[in-house]
């Protein structure tokens, strides 16, 4: 047996440390679940729903997060990190995405909603604090239109409103969808297709989708891409065209956002004075609430621009 004594090891520790970031840069290791967090599964809504909590903080305001398509719930850590300390939240896996069972040939437009207000029921979770981005947004806003007793406040993250009003005699404009701001967004993905289609992202490498997230969205944390990556190696979207009906629900978003009694506040990424106009005038259908652009942000404001976004949140949350 060749015995490696402290001495011998003494003269390959050069070697070992010379060694050590090259290996690093080529196999970058994704990263954890935060200290002090946790995960979990509960059977909801006909499915296993799998999500995670912050460090707990019982007896503080409960706040559940429903993030957007192909992310899950850790593509929320670091603006997490900037509430938990008041608040206990939760973040949910959407069904298809990160742990939570994949979407069903039975799945609908309202399948989603569905989904989370059956988490929030197994859990018991009382007057929750609704955030959602993108999809999520659209998500927890027909929670609120639908449910309108059950969240503490409704909070949606860049989620579409419709198209700004064309001129007289002008063509009908295309429809508005979250899209790249000022800072851009990461590469698009395939959202659903053929097995062969999703297989191929999934097996995309890590560190690849890393650099590419960090070379398109320079102002996002490393973190946010490293959860991003992760996020899309294990996306597991519908491989039927009936499945892929599933999403936050059909209902009219000017109807939705007019049914939310709870406080309400939407955060939208920057845009042109033409939208930003017809983002305001949509949410004049909110009976309690507000619109805010966040400036220099895209659709990825929580991201682009976390510590304005913060700001903006905290003064909403701080009047609840």
């Amino acid at each position: 047996m060749n015995i490696i004594t402290k001495k011998k090891l003494a003269r390959f520790a050069p070697a070992v440390l010379l060694l050590a970031p090259a290996a690093a840069a080529m196999a970058a290791m994704p990263p954890v679940i935060p200290e002090g967090w946790s995960d979990g599964y509960v059977y909801a809504n006909g499915i296993r729903i799998h999500y995670y909590r912050a460090v707990p903080a019982p007896g503080k305001p409960v706040m559940v997060m429903a993030h957007g398509a192909t992310d899950y719930g850790l593509n929320w850590t670091t603006l997490t990190r900037e509430l938990e300390s008041d608040y206990d939240i939760y973040m949910v896996d959407a069904r298809g995405h990160g742990y939570t069972d994949p979407p069903t040939a039975e799945a609908q437009g309202d399948t989603g909603v569905e989904d989370l207000v059956g988490f929030l029921r197994a859990m018991k979770l009382e007057k929750p604090i609704l955030m959602g981005h993108s999809m999520g947004a659209g998500t927890v806003m027909r929670i609120g239109a639908a449910y309108p007793d059950l969240p503490r406040a409704v909070i949606m993250l860049d989620p579409g409103l419709g198209p700004p009003p064309a001129p007289r005699g002008a063509a009908a404009p295309r429809p508005q969808v979250p899209g790249p701001g000022p800072a851009g967004r990461p590469p698009a993905l395939v959202m659903g297709g053929t097995p062969e289609a999703l297989v191929a992202q999934n097996n995309r490498a890590y560190d690849g989708l890393v650099a590419q997230c960090r070379k398109q969205t320079p102002k996002w944390d490393v973190l946010d891409c490293e959860y991003w990556a992760v996020s899309k190696r294990i996306y597991h979207g519908s491989y039927t065209s009936a499945g892929r009906g599933f999403g936050p629900g059909g209902m009219n978003r000017s109807e939705a956002l007019a049914r939310i009694t709870a406080p309400a506040l939407i955060l939208k990424a920057d845009a042109s004075p033409e939208v930003r106009r017809a983002n305001e005038e949509a949410a004049r259908a909110l009976r309690n609430g507000r619109l805010v652009h966040i400036d220099g942000a895209g659709h990825n404001l929580h991201h682009d621009e976390r510590q304005r976004t913060v700001k903006v949140l905290r003064e909403f949350l701080g009047s609840l």
